[in-house]
């Protein structure tokens, strides 16, 4: 039994419920995949967390929220099947939903079409106006509620801080309740809240997702309460282009400063950007899985976009949401045998310069404040459904120490999974490949002494694997791996057998940090990849200074990879330490195969990133890409928006061309690493190549 200090746990027995998955957790509790012995059938479970059940404010809006939502009919509030207590534990037993919240997708692929975004708010318009009518305001209206089914269809959820018309507030004094970035700008006084509230944060969504960025950027409660009651309304045609203008006026209505003068139904402010798509005739969103006799969740999917959490509670099944950190997380894949996708180190070969090349090309960075509209998004219809974890599989304490050492930007919690240690290991960690980022299959290992990776080394791969020097290495059973040009353990190339195919795999060691990594990929005409790794000694572990938890990202870098889209996103970046200066920020992204690697670095104003663009031009010998002069125009659909040079970056071996522009308006500087002459891919080698590639993605 699972009492008040007994925790619950997956696997473990709540009531009636089996716990099978940990799915999400957020202010309000812990939401479990569950399965009802009693009514056999999986359903999801909301729990109140332990240190908050004594807590009279927290019981009472719990209590309401299974009430409230309970008592709804509409088809796209969440179904409540039952709630209650159990074991002094409140509970509620909801339908379960196979999909992704819309934060989550936000986040990874960015805003769809106008479409994709009207639909949306529809469905949610039509919740709303079911509760509105029931006397209940959401009051909590964001995209961490908003669920999304792989077929489109869509769920408000989270009810918890919803209050009926008629009952008294459950705040604390002076705690507001919500969501600051969604807040109404009556919300922030005293003035009677009423549906209009929710109408300007469902505005604020369709906003976010017409153009991947919130309203209104701040870094703190207040400057985000002085914007919602005094800041001009943002217009959405001009943060993305490809946004109808007559959005403009949705927007405007939808987020007016005075209540009376928003749409006076959520389902108004839906009709009215149905009709700034051109008059299209408005689709009806069928419940794609009806409840059936046994109460059943549906067996539906999930639409794609991007953002990132303030503090979610999904009741998904195809996701692990964020824990109120800033992030949603998607939750590791159990990793494959040694195998993996086509991948490549075109953008890895820049790894182990590129903090070297950031300080001497901008000595600082920090947050950027406004959209960053690139071409190249993906699209809401192309997704893959997350997979939940289990607890055997999440990463522990040294697991997470031995991957910070990685220097690929393609290893994160979403692609790799604890590994049992033996006897002669500290930590063992497994790694799917990473297409969005190039990065093979890998296998991380840390030993308690120098003998036992010694001998592991040996006896696995020199003896199982038949590993051998590589190419680029003297004929022998191994080779020196260098670092700055001294030996810090060997390397040896090998094939992998192990499903079937020869996949060509590299094995390094670090004699230093007691670490071994193996790289495999995916099939014999990958070859020419691993061997140019291996050439450069690409791959290798990073130093104990340089080391970094890869999911780990500051406020500014959040703030940054806010405003990013696909392919610029958290599974395929990482943070960077700027060096010392007036910059808080950098992050560097690796990409697929023949793309470039890019990283982004913000300044704090327009002056100092123009000074320091001028002092980077001159000392690396900065010159136009194409043409004569020292630098070139660099125009978004025609308008100047700042500059770029191209340079020789000679920060590590190889030397490699590489680009530098300014977004002037923004203070964000993009640097554009090429690939060496010696790659064996079609990525940019030269600055003709580089150009046009910049020309194709960030100018459109």
């Amino acid at each position: 039994m699972n009492g008040p200090n007994h925790p619950l746990t997956v696997g473990s027995r709540f009531g009636p419920y089996r716990l099978e998955k940990l799915i999400g957790r957020g202010g309000m509790g812990e939401v479990y995949q569950a399965y009802d012995t009693v009514k056999d059938r999986t359903v999801a479970i909301k729990v109140l967390p332990e240190r908050l059940a004594e807590d009279t404010v927290y019981r009472q809006r719990f209590q309401r929220e299974s009430h409230a939502a309970a008592r709804l009919r509409e088809a796209h509030v969440i179904p409540i099947h039952d709630y209650g207590e159990i074991d002094g534990r409140l509970f509620i037993d909801m339908r379960l939903v196979d999909g992704d919240s819309l934060r989550s997708l936000l986040h990874r692929h960015g805003p769809g079409s106008p479409e994709d975004a009207v639909s949306v708010v529809e469905q949610v318009a039509a919740a709303l106006d079911a509760a509105h009518r029931d006397g209940l305001l959401h009051r909590d209206v964001k995209p961490d509620n908003i669920l999304v089914t792989h077929g489109g269809f869509v769920y408000l959820v989270d009810f918890g801080i919803a209050q009926s018309a008629t009952d008294e507030s459950l705040t604390r004094d002076g705690q507001a309740v919500g969501s600051y970035r969604y807040m109404s700008p009556e919300r922030f006084s005293s003035v009677e809240l009423g549906p209009p509230a929710d109408v300007y944060a469902l505005t604020c969504v369709l906003f976010e997702c017409l153009t991947g960025t919130r309203p209104f950027s701040a870094s703190n409660e207040a400057q985000l309460m002085r914007a919602h009651l005094f800041d001009p309304i943002p217009r959405p045609s001009l943060v993305r282009p490809t946004v109808p203008a007559a959005f403009d006026a949705v927007v405007a209505r939808g987020m007016a400063k005075e209540p009376g003068e928003r749409y006076g139904t959520a389902g108004e402010l839906a009709a009215a950007a149905r009709a700034a798509l051109g008059d299209r005739a408005s689709g009806r969103h069928a419940d794609p899985s009806a409840p059936t006799a046994t109460g059943s969740g549906p067996r539906t999917a999930a639409n794609p976009a991007r953002g990132h959490t303030d503090t979610t509670e999904t009741i998904t099944s195809g996701v692990t949401t964020g824990t109120g950190s800033g992030e949603a997380q998607t939750p590791a894949p159990t990793a494959s045998d040694p195998t993996g996708e086509k991948s490549g180190p075109n953008s890895r070969a820049r790894s182990r310069g590129r903090l070297r090349q950031a300080a001497a090309l901008l000595g600082v960075l920090i947050a950027v404040a406004a959209s960053l509209g690139f071409a190249g998004w993906a699209y809401w219809r192309h997704t893959t459904p997350g997979t939940p974890v289990g607890d055997a599989s999440t990463l522990r304490g040294p697991d997470v120490d031995l991957l910070s050492l990685s220097s690929s930007a393609g290893y994160h919690r979403a692609n790799c999974v604890h590994g049992n240690p033996d006897a002669a290991t500290v930590a063992f960690v497994l790694c799917d490949p990473n297409p969005d980022a190039s990065a093979p299959a890998a296998r991380f290992f840390r030993f308690k002494t120098a003998s036992g990776m010694h001998d592991f080394y040996t006896d696995n791969f020199m003896g199982i694997f038949g590993a051998t020097a590589c190419s680029s290495d003297p004929a022998g059973k191994d080779g020196p791996s260098l670092k700055d040009g001294k030996e810090i353990g060997r390397k040896a190339c090998y094939v992998d057998r192990s499903n079937g195919d020869a996949n060509p795999g590299l094995v390094m060691t670090d004699e230093t940090e007691l670490a071994l990594v193996s790289y495999i990929w995916s099939g014999a005409n990958s070859t020419a990849l691993r061997d140019y790794y291996a050439k450069w000694s690409i791959g290798q572990l990073l130093t104990k200074d340089r080391a970094r938890d890869p999911d780990d990202f500051t406020s500014a870098d959040q703030s940054l990879l806010g405003r990013l889209n696909d392919p610029y996103v958290r599974r395929n970046c990482r943070h960077t330490n700027p060096p010392v200066g007036p910059a808080t920020a950098i992050v560097d992204c690796d990409t697929k195969v023949d793309d470039p690697g890019v990283s982004f670095v913000a300044l704090p104003n327009t002056d100092s990133a123009k000074a320091l663009y001028q002092a980077d031009l001159s000392q690396f010998g900065g010159h136009a890409c194409g043409g004569s002069g020292s630098d070139e125009v660099w125009r978004k659909q025609n308008t100047p928006i700042g500059r770029y040079f191209c340079f020789v970056s000679k920060v590590a071996d190889p030397a490699r061309p590489a680009l530098v522009a300014i977004y002037e308006d923004l203070h964000l500087f993009v640097i554009v690493n090429g690939s060496p002459a010696d790659y064996p891919g079609n990525s940019p080698k030269d600055d003709a190549a580089l150009r046009a590639w910049f020309e194709k993605y960030f100018t459109v």
